[in-house]
């Protein structure tokens, strides 16, 4: 366990930290980190808490884009107009974390730093197209979301950094959005399979075609992945049924998942079918 605890109130004091502490471990909610602490998973002597660092917990919207502050918490999300109108596949997502008492502590940017490919969120902003804010010692640098992972609980993040703010592209008019999730019960589960799809439409009639597609897949890789082939199959046409259960099956090819407790890899593959197939029927 942990020998040193500090508790920064600026973000310089906290990357001046992160500098002379490289192996330190962040708290935020520390619904992730204390968890696996406990169960030996990438150990440390030094916790940093970032809860009293003034200005990291916000959500604010300037109608492009959402921002979500280090410290904004799924109940935050769930809670804020602004990201279940122009970020509703985020919101769905954040309200399938844990229990009430989770998502009041736990935090948007702490389970996308965790990085396991059954985080709700993570698919939720991959398909919404989102970035990144990265504080280091050098400045701020931007990424997007399909670029900070690099596998099974790795990121880009380099020694020193921190994700301060996640910005999202608000769904606007014509661009739609939604997130499901297939788990083990209704609550307090980890993902079997989680899916978003966001797409853009070329005019607001039921036969207005696809201008731009996105499904993110979770659980099926070791990141999350998109299904370039289901995208494809449906820019340029309407959204009717045949093409629904088009990019449902070839959504199929996108998946290399495994066996584990709480599926077999042949049962994902089906099940991202069924839920690509209905969060598609959802949109349209």
């Amino acid at each position: 366990m942990w020998r040193s605890y500090f508790q920064p109130e600026t973000l310089a004091e906290t990357l001046a930290l992160l500098r002379a502490h490289p192996g330190a471990r962040l708290v935020a909610g520390g619904t992730d980190v204390l968890v696996e602490l406990g169960r030996g998973l990438r150990p440390t002597d030094t916790l940093i808490d970032l809860t009293r660092v003034a200005g990291l917990r916000y959500i604010a919207a300037d109608g492009a884009t959402i921002r979500l502050g280090a410290l904004a918490t799924h109940n935050d999300v769930i809670a804020s107009p602004a990201c279940v109108a122009g970020a509703l596949p985020l919101a769905q997502a954040s309200l399938e974390v844990g229990a009430p008492q989770i998502r009041a502590r736990a935090t948007v940017a702490g389970n996308l730093v965790t990085a396991s490919p059954a985080n709700d969120t993570i698919t939720a902003l991959v398909a919404l197209g989102a970035e990144l804010a990265l504080a280091g010692r050098d400045g701020e640098r931007a990424l997007p979301i399909g670029q900070f992972y690099t596998g099974v609980r790795r990121t880009a993040l380099q020694p020193g950094e921190l994700l301060r703010e996640i910005r999202v592209p608000a769904l606007g008019p014509r661009r739609r959005g939604v997130f499901l999730k297939l788990g083990l019960r209704r609550a307090q589960a980890i993902s079997v399979v989680n899916v978003a799809a966001v797409l853009a439409f070329d005019g607001d009639g039921p036969d207005a075609p696809v201008s731009e597609a996105a499904i993110a897949l979770g659980c099926v890789a070791p990141t999350i992945v998109r299904s370039a082939a289901a995208e494809q199959a449906l820019v340029g046409r309407p959204l009717t049924p045949e093409a629904i259960a088009r990019a449902a099956e070839l959504a199929r090819e996108a998946c290399a998942p495994i066996d584990d407790v709480r599926g077999s890899a042949g049962y994902r593959r089906e099940a991202v079918v069924a839920l690509v197939f209905r969060a598609l029927s959802r949109i349209a």
